[in-house]
């Protein structure tokens, strides 16, 4: 077995562990912040539009003009969207984050081959370049994540233990003839 390539490779499986659940931890955010945009939009202009209406009623100057900010920003929101697109944003972190899922389960296949020797040591290195060369196309693709979003990740994984499961957990998703005893 090659150890050394083993541990590089186990390396960047570990650095791409934490690269997807960054990503997903991103794509939280930005989903978020992009449905807090919306309803805030949507409560401005219903604001907006009601006062407004209001006026037509009483005839309120008081009412005009808390119609008339409230639709500005209404409008200001709704410009904001179309031009910066924070829904469109956050798709393309749960794009990166699936791409960097894909390659996080061949890397978990290549470990567990070569761990069986059931992977030519030649091969080995060839096998883990294709997957560098993956990681950097996907990285080269992808927006920047924030420390927040890192910092999410890191409490996911070390804390709440995300990706880790027990004999017992794992037994739960299969036929009992595969089970494993703990």
């Amino acid at each position: 077995m090659d150890k050394i390539n083993l541990q590089v490779i186990r390396e960047s499986f570990g650095r791409t562990v934490y690269s997807h659940k960054t990503y997903e931890k991103e794509f939280e955010i930005q989903e978020w912040k992009a449905g807090v945009f919306k309803w805030i939009n949507i409560i401005a202009l219903a604001i907006g539009s009601s006062t407004l209406l209001g006026t037509l009623i009483t005839d309120q100057k008081g009412l005009l003009i808390i119609g008339a900010v409230f639709t500005a920003l209404g409008l200001a929101l709704a410009i904001f969207q179309l031009s910066f697109n924070p829904e469109e944003k956050a798709y393309k972190y749960k794009q990166s984050a699936n791409q960097l899922w894909q390659i996080r389960e061949k890397y978990t296949c290549l470990i567990a081959d070569i761990m069986n020797g059931k992977i030519k040591e030649e091969d080995i290195q060839a096998k883990r370049d294709q997957l560098l060369k993956e990681l950097d196309l996907v990285y080269k693709n992808s927006l920047p994540t924030s420390a927040k979003a890192y910092g999410k990740a890191s409490k996911a994984l070390k804390e709440q233990e995300e990706y880790t499961f027990s004999n017992a957990e794992i037994n739960k998703f299969l036929p009992k003839d595969l089970w494993l005893e703990d």
